[in-house]
């Protein structure tokens, strides 16, 4: 998906609620097209009686990436952790210093989040990167959301039937595709899932095969399935 700056309020609102107890005011909020950053704090600064003040509180998101829903909310989340150290003053090494990072973690911890310091990798190097095969668990989640996992290669028999018992999944498929767009999603090891849009996957399912497995082989269907059918 592509952000909005309803989306954006919407989040920071939500998140200011469960996770700061609403003490951040609201800031300003703007949209850019710029490509080196998802998302950035920014304020100005100026000395009163010979301390240095934070005023003019900025969130700016990026319109240039398409990204899942859950990955853009962990971006305005971590603005946010920016947001709340510099609006309570305080003191951290550096931007991503021991503050930020105790938070990150206990948010993460607490609220089931996938917080990072840093993009997971560039979006348009994983967008616009070599066509490849990917193994897709495809779940449907018990709240009515999706949820997709390309699995590696070499743990897709350990987790096969593992990833259809994770708490909160009613249901899973298996895929293979090569639609690029796959390519923004880290490569999964252990169970987990990205939350995803019914729209953007039916948009990249195209082509894609069902999987099936026979004791320690996994072959495709060799059946032409409609996106939707391939849905779980």
């Amino acid at each position: 998906m592509i952000p909005d700056l309803q989306f954006v309020k919407e989040s920071f609102a939500r998140f200011n609620r469960l996770i700061f107890s609403d003490a951040l005011p609201e800031p300003y909020f703007s949209l850019t097209r710029a490509r080196t950053f998802r998302g950035k704090m920014v304020c100005s600064w100026k000395t009163l009686f010979g301390r240095p003040h934070s005023f003019g509180f900025e969130i700016r998101i990026s319109v240039s990436f398409d990204l899942p829903r859950d990955e853009w909310e962990d971006v305005v989340i971590h603005e946010m952790i920016h947001y709340h150290i510099a609006c309570n003053r305080i003191s951290d090494t550096s931007a991503h210093g021991p503050v930020f990072r105790r938070m990150m973690r206990e948010i993460n911890t607490r609220h089931g989040r996938h917080i990072t310091v840093s993009a997971r990798s560039t979006d348009e190097q994983r967008a616009d990167g070599p066509v490849r095969a990917h193994y897709l668990c495809l779940a449907k989640l018990s709240d009515g959301r999706l949820g997709v996992a390309p699995v590696a290669k070499t743990r897709i028999f350990e987790l096969w039937d593992v990833m259809r018992n994770l708490p909160g999944v009613a249901a899973v498929s298996w895929v293979g595709a090569v639609d690029p767009w796959f390519n923004r999603f880290p490569r999964v090891m252990t169970p987990k899932l990205y939350v995803a849009s019914k729209e953007d996957l039916l948009l990249h399912l195209k082509g894609g095969l069902r999987l099936e497995r026979d004791g320690q082989v996994i072959r495709p269907v060799r059946k032409r399935c409609f996106p939707d059918e391939l849905l779980p």
